[in-house]
Protein backbone atom coordinates (compact mmCIF):
# COMPACT_ATOMS: atom_id res chain seq x y z
CA UNK A 1 0.00 0.00 0.00
CA UNK A 2 2.64 2.36 0.96
CA UNK A 3 4.54 2.03 -2.61
CA UNK A 4 1.00 2.68 -4.41
CA UNK A 5 0.33 5.58 -2.56
CA UNK A 6 3.82 7.44 -3.11
CA UNK A 7 2.58 7.41 -7.01
CA UNK A 8 -0.21 9.48 -6.29
CA UNK A 9 1.43 12.01 -4.84
CA UNK A 10 3.62 15.08 -6.20
CA UNK A 11 6.08 17.10 -4.17
CA UNK A 12 7.23 20.66 -4.34
CA UNK A 13 9.92 21.78 -2.00
CA UNK A 14 10.77 25.95 -2.11
CA UNK A 15 13.75 27.21 -0.01
CA UNK A 16 14.31 30.82 -0.29
CA UNK A 17 15.94 33.62 2.30
CA UNK A 18 13.97 36.73 2.70
CA UNK A 19 16.79 39.76 3.37
CA UNK A 20 15.94 43.48 3.78
CA UNK A 21 17.59 46.18 2.13
CA UNK A 22 17.53 49.70 3.91
CA UNK A 23 15.79 50.43 7.26
CA UNK A 24 12.16 50.22 8.02
CA UNK A 25 9.83 50.68 10.45
CA UNK A 26 7.03 48.39 9.43
CA UNK A 27 6.93 46.01 6.46
CA UNK A 28 3.17 46.67 5.83
CA UNK A 29 1.88 49.99 6.30
CA UNK A 30 5.50 52.72 5.18
CA UNK A 31 5.60 49.96 2.28
CA UNK A 32 9.45 50.77 2.17
CA UNK A 33 10.47 47.11 2.52
CA UNK A 34 11.91 45.23 -0.13
CA UNK A 35 12.68 41.40 0.52
CA UNK A 36 15.12 39.29 -1.91
CA UNK A 37 14.44 35.74 -2.58
CA UNK A 38 18.57 34.77 -2.19
CA UNK A 39 18.13 31.50 -3.26
CA UNK A 40 15.78 28.99 -3.91
CA UNK A 41 15.14 25.41 -5.03
CA UNK A 42 12.14 23.35 -6.42
CA UNK A 43 11.99 20.03 -6.52
CA UNK A 44 8.75 17.76 -7.51
CA UNK A 45 8.80 14.21 -6.66
CA UNK A 46 6.52 11.44 -7.64
CA UNK A 47 6.03 8.45 -9.91
CA UNK A 48 4.45 8.48 -13.33
CA UNK A 49 0.82 8.35 -12.05
CA UNK A 50 1.25 11.91 -11.12
CA UNK A 51 3.39 14.26 -13.21
CA UNK A 52 4.28 17.50 -12.91
CA UNK A 53 5.40 20.78 -15.43
CA UNK A 54 6.73 24.10 -15.43
CA UNK A 55 5.39 24.43 -19.08
CA UNK A 56 2.86 21.70 -19.76
CA UNK A 57 5.11 20.24 -22.81
CA UNK A 58 7.78 18.33 -20.54
CA UNK A 59 6.72 16.53 -17.63
CA UNK A 60 8.65 14.68 -15.38
CA UNK A 61 9.57 13.79 -11.48
CA UNK A 62 11.45 16.33 -10.73
CA UNK A 63 12.35 20.09 -11.04
CA UNK A 64 16.18 20.68 -10.46
CA UNK A 65 17.06 24.44 -8.95
CA UNK A 66 19.04 25.25 -12.55
CA UNK A 67 15.53 25.28 -14.31
CA UNK A 68 13.55 27.00 -11.50
CA UNK A 69 16.37 29.74 -12.17
CA UNK A 70 15.96 30.21 -15.67
CA UNK A 71 12.01 30.70 -15.11
CA UNK A 72 11.91 33.00 -12.08
CA UNK A 73 15.30 34.88 -11.87
CA UNK A 74 15.95 36.29 -8.48
CA UNK A 75 11.84 37.57 -7.37
CA UNK A 76 11.78 39.59 -4.40
CA UNK A 77 8.76 40.24 -2.00
CA UNK A 78 7.32 43.30 -1.12
CA UNK A 79 4.35 44.31 0.76
CA UNK A 80 1.55 42.30 -0.82
CA UNK A 81 -2.17 42.11 0.42
CA UNK A 82 -4.97 40.26 -1.00
CA UNK A 83 -8.78 39.85 -0.50
CA UNK A 84 -8.59 36.65 -2.80
CA UNK A 85 -6.15 35.24 -3.97
CA UNK A 86 -5.95 36.67 -7.43
CA UNK A 87 -5.61 40.61 -7.70
CA UNK A 88 -2.78 41.46 -4.97
CA UNK A 89 -2.04 45.09 -4.36
CA UNK A 90 0.87 47.02 -2.49
CA UNK A 91 -0.62 49.69 -0.07
CA UNK A 92 -1.28 50.58 3.53
CA UNK A 93 -2.04 54.25 4.47
CA UNK A 94 -2.40 54.96 0.91
CA UNK A 95 -3.65 52.77 -2.24
CA UNK A 96 -0.30 52.38 -3.97
CA UNK A 97 -0.80 50.15 -7.04
CA UNK A 98 -1.07 46.93 -8.25
CA UNK A 99 1.29 44.02 -7.26
CA UNK A 100 3.52 43.28 -9.76
CA UNK A 101 4.04 38.95 -9.74
CA UNK A 102 7.28 38.02 -9.48
CA UNK A 103 8.89 41.67 -8.24
CA UNK A 104 6.69 41.74 -5.33
CA UNK A 105 4.86 38.05 -4.63
CA UNK A 106 6.25 34.76 -5.85
CA UNK A 107 4.02 33.36 -8.65
CA UNK A 108 3.84 30.28 -11.49
CA UNK A 109 2.65 28.40 -13.37
CA UNK A 110 2.10 24.56 -12.90
CA UNK A 111 0.63 21.68 -14.63
CA UNK A 112 -0.40 18.13 -13.35
CA UNK A 113 -1.44 14.89 -15.04
CA UNK A 114 -2.50 11.49 -14.79
CA UNK A 115 -3.72 8.54 -16.53
CA UNK A 116 -5.67 7.23 -13.48
CA UNK A 117 -8.66 7.37 -12.37
CA UNK A 118 -9.10 9.74 -9.33
CA UNK A 119 -9.10 13.20 -11.00
CA UNK A 120 -9.48 15.73 -8.20
CA UNK A 121 -6.00 17.18 -6.95
CA UNK A 122 -5.35 18.06 -3.56
CA UNK A 123 -3.03 20.04 -1.58
CA UNK A 124 -2.56 17.82 1.91
CA UNK A 125 -0.97 17.00 4.71
CA UNK A 126 -0.12 20.23 6.67
CA UNK A 127 3.26 19.11 9.12
CA UNK A 128 4.40 22.31 10.08
CA UNK A 129 3.76 22.00 13.54
CA UNK A 130 6.13 18.77 13.63
CA UNK A 131 9.78 20.36 11.21
CA UNK A 132 12.32 22.10 12.08
CA UNK A 133 14.04 24.71 10.37
CA UNK A 134 17.19 22.22 9.82
CA UNK A 135 14.80 19.21 8.92
CA UNK A 136 12.90 17.62 6.18
CA UNK A 137 9.63 15.90 6.40
CA UNK A 138 6.90 14.14 3.69
CA UNK A 139 4.15 16.18 3.80
CA UNK A 140 3.03 20.06 3.53
CA UNK A 141 4.90 22.59 5.52
CA UNK A 142 6.10 26.33 5.92
CA UNK A 143 8.79 26.56 8.91
CA UNK A 144 11.37 29.88 8.97
CA UNK A 145 14.53 29.87 11.24
CA UNK A 146 12.77 32.56 13.13
CA UNK A 147 14.49 35.94 14.25
CA UNK A 148 15.34 37.60 17.78
CA UNK A 149 13.76 40.94 18.07
CA UNK A 150 14.24 43.94 20.16
CA UNK A 151 11.01 45.72 20.21
CA UNK A 152 11.51 49.14 20.95
CA UNK A 153 7.80 50.16 22.43
CA UNK A 154 4.95 48.72 23.79
CA UNK A 155 2.47 47.04 22.42
CA UNK A 156 -0.16 44.11 22.40
CA UNK A 157 0.47 41.16 20.23
CA UNK A 158 -2.58 39.15 21.20
CA UNK A 159 -5.74 39.07 22.27
CA UNK A 160 -5.29 38.58 25.99
CA UNK A 161 -4.21 41.44 28.09
CA UNK A 162 -0.91 38.82 28.97
CA UNK A 163 0.19 39.04 25.53
CA UNK A 164 1.54 42.71 25.89
CA UNK A 165 4.95 43.17 24.42
CA UNK A 166 7.17 45.57 26.60
CA UNK A 167 10.44 48.45 25.07
CA UNK A 168 13.02 46.13 24.99
CA UNK A 169 11.42 42.79 25.31
CA UNK A 170 13.58 40.06 23.23
CA UNK A 171 11.97 37.78 21.38
CA UNK A 172 11.89 35.40 18.93
CA UNK A 173 9.71 35.79 15.41
CA UNK A 174 8.58 33.38 12.46
CA UNK A 175 8.11 35.08 9.12
CA UNK A 176 6.43 31.55 7.73
CA UNK A 177 3.71 32.68 10.42
CA UNK A 178 2.83 35.24 8.17
CA UNK A 179 2.67 33.58 4.53
CA UNK A 180 -0.24 33.01 2.42
CA UNK A 181 -0.33 30.49 -0.66
CA UNK A 182 -3.35 30.69 -2.96
CA UNK A 183 -3.76 28.16 -5.94
CA UNK A 184 -5.90 29.15 -8.88
CA UNK A 185 -7.38 26.48 -11.07
CA UNK A 186 -6.92 28.05 -14.90
CA UNK A 187 -8.41 26.91 -17.68
CA UNK A 188 -6.21 25.06 -20.20
CA UNK A 189 -6.18 26.91 -23.20
CA UNK A 190 -3.28 23.87 -24.87
CA UNK A 191 -5.83 21.37 -24.00
CA UNK A 192 -8.95 21.04 -26.80
CA UNK A 193 -11.45 19.57 -23.94
CA UNK A 194 -11.35 21.58 -21.74
CA UNK A 195 -14.25 23.64 -22.27
CA UNK A 196 -15.25 24.57 -18.93
CA UNK A 197 -16.51 28.60 -18.26
CA UNK A 198 -14.27 30.71 -15.84
CA UNK A 199 -16.99 30.34 -13.39
CA UNK A 200 -16.36 26.67 -13.06
CA UNK A 201 -13.12 27.24 -11.70
CA UNK A 202 -11.92 27.33 -8.50
CA UNK A 203 -9.56 29.50 -5.76
CA UNK A 204 -7.96 27.93 -2.95
CA UNK A 205 -6.65 30.44 -0.31
CA UNK A 206 -4.67 29.23 2.75
CA UNK A 207 -3.07 30.16 5.78
CA UNK A 208 -0.37 27.23 6.49
CA UNK A 209 0.30 28.78 10.32
CA UNK A 210 -3.72 27.28 10.24
CA UNK A 211 -3.59 29.78 13.02
CA UNK A 212 -7.05 32.18 12.42
CA UNK A 213 -6.64 34.13 15.44
CA UNK A 214 -3.58 35.74 14.40
CA UNK A 215 -5.21 36.31 10.90
CA UNK A 216 -5.86 38.92 8.60
CA UNK A 217 -7.09 42.24 9.88
CA UNK A 218 -6.23 41.56 13.35
CA UNK A 219 -5.95 44.67 16.21
CA UNK A 220 -3.19 43.42 17.62
CA UNK A 221 0.29 42.23 16.68
CA UNK A 222 1.42 44.26 13.62
CA UNK A 223 -1.06 46.73 14.02
CA UNK A 224 -0.68 47.40 17.49
CA UNK A 225 3.35 47.77 16.98
CA UNK A 226 2.56 50.55 14.12
CA UNK A 227 0.35 52.70 15.99
CA UNK A 228 2.39 52.53 19.20
CA UNK A 229 5.34 53.10 16.97
CA UNK A 230 4.45 55.76 14.75
CA UNK A 231 1.38 57.17 16.71
CA UNK A 232 -1.06 56.88 13.44
CA UNK A 233 -4.00 55.02 13.80
CA UNK A 234 -5.49 53.61 10.09
CA UNK A 235 -9.04 51.60 10.18
CA UNK A 236 -8.54 48.11 10.23
CA UNK A 237 -10.30 46.43 6.79
CA UNK A 238 -13.69 45.08 7.14
CA UNK A 239 -13.68 43.12 4.70
CA UNK A 240 -12.47 39.83 5.07
CA UNK A 241 -10.53 37.16 2.80
CA UNK A 242 -11.74 34.05 2.14
CA UNK A 243 -9.22 32.21 3.83
CA UNK A 244 -8.66 28.78 4.73
CA UNK A 245 -7.05 26.93 7.91
CA UNK A 246 -7.03 23.44 7.03
CA UNK A 247 -6.90 20.93 4.16
CA UNK A 248 -8.53 18.16 3.51
CA UNK A 249 -8.96 14.80 4.96
CA UNK A 250 -8.75 11.38 3.07
CA UNK A 251 -10.65 8.44 4.26
CA UNK A 252 -8.41 6.14 6.46
CA UNK A 253 -10.31 3.07 4.90
CA UNK A 254 -9.59 4.42 1.65
CA UNK A 255 -6.91 7.07 0.69
CA UNK A 256 -7.95 7.48 -2.27
CA UNK A 257 -11.50 9.30 -1.39
CA UNK A 258 -11.65 12.76 0.13
CA UNK A 259 -13.98 13.35 3.06
CA UNK A 260 -14.17 16.75 2.28
CA UNK A 261 -13.24 19.87 -0.41
CA UNK A 262 -11.75 21.93 1.74
CA UNK A 263 -8.23 21.87 -0.46
CA UNK A 264 -9.15 20.76 -3.72
CA UNK A 265 -7.59 22.92 -6.34
CA UNK A 266 -8.46 21.21 -9.53
CA UNK A 267 -10.57 18.44 -11.62
CA UNK A 268 -8.14 17.13 -13.90
CA UNK A 269 -9.66 17.56 -17.51
CA UNK A 270 -9.54 14.54 -19.92
CA UNK A 271 -7.45 15.04 -22.79
CA UNK A 272 -7.00 13.81 -26.29
CA UNK A 273 -3.33 12.94 -25.36
CA UNK A 274 -2.60 8.91 -23.80
CA UNK A 275 0.48 7.01 -22.08
CA UNK A 276 2.16 4.63 -24.20
CA UNK A 277 -0.54 1.79 -22.69
CA UNK A 278 -2.89 3.79 -24.42
CA UNK A 279 -4.54 5.05 -21.74
CA UNK A 280 -6.22 8.79 -21.81
CA UNK A 281 -4.25 11.17 -19.87
CA UNK A 282 -6.33 13.97 -17.51
CA UNK A 283 -4.80 17.32 -17.01
CA UNK A 284 -4.98 20.19 -14.66
CA UNK A 285 -3.13 23.55 -14.98
CA UNK A 286 -2.76 25.79 -11.70
CA UNK A 287 -1.36 29.39 -10.70
CA UNK A 288 0.82 29.25 -7.22
CA UNK A 289 1.12 32.50 -5.65
CA UNK A 290 3.39 32.84 -2.38
CA UNK A 291 3.46 35.95 -0.64
CA UNK A 292 3.68 37.88 3.17
CA UNK A 293 0.84 38.64 3.37
CA UNK A 294 0.68 42.90 4.69
CA UNK A 295 -2.60 42.34 6.78
CA UNK A 296 -1.09 39.64 9.23
CA UNK A 297 -0.55 39.97 12.94
CA UNK A 298 3.09 38.76 12.18
CA UNK A 299 3.60 40.77 9.37
CA UNK A 300 5.91 43.19 10.92
CA UNK A 301 9.56 44.41 10.91
CA UNK A 302 10.41 41.78 13.64
CA UNK A 303 10.48 38.92 10.66
CA UNK A 304 12.68 40.47 8.35
CA UNK A 305 15.27 38.97 7.38
CA UNK A 306 14.24 35.66 8.34
CA UNK A 307 14.55 32.46 6.73
CA UNK A 308 11.56 30.45 5.15
CA UNK A 309 11.56 26.70 3.93
CA UNK A 310 8.52 25.66 2.31
CA UNK A 311 7.18 22.31 0.70
CA UNK A 312 3.81 21.19 -1.00
CA UNK A 313 2.46 18.08 -1.17
CA UNK A 314 -0.15 17.29 -3.68
CA UNK A 315 -2.25 14.13 -4.02
CA UNK A 316 -5.33 12.65 -6.66
CA UNK A 317 -8.32 11.46 -4.94
CA UNK A 318 -12.00 11.33 -5.49
CA UNK A 319 -13.87 14.45 -4.34
CA UNK A 320 -16.02 14.60 -1.27
CA UNK A 321 -19.86 14.11 -2.76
Amino acid sequence: MNKIRKLYLSTLSLLFILMIFGTVTYAWITMSTINSIEGLSLTATTASELEISLDGINFGNHIDSSVIEVYFGNPTLKDVTSRNGVDFRRGGLTEYGVAIPNRDYMSFELWFRTSKQEHGLYLINNVSPTVMYDTTAKGTYVVSRGRSWESSVDFLNGNQIGNMVYKGDVNFYYASQAVRISVEELKDDENLLDTRDLNDLRVFLYDPSENESRGYGKPYGAYSYFAQHTGVFIELPSELPPTSYRLSEMDPMNPYQALDNESLVALLQETIHQTPAGKTYYQGKVRINIWIEGWDADAFDAIISDRIKMQLEFKIAHPAQ
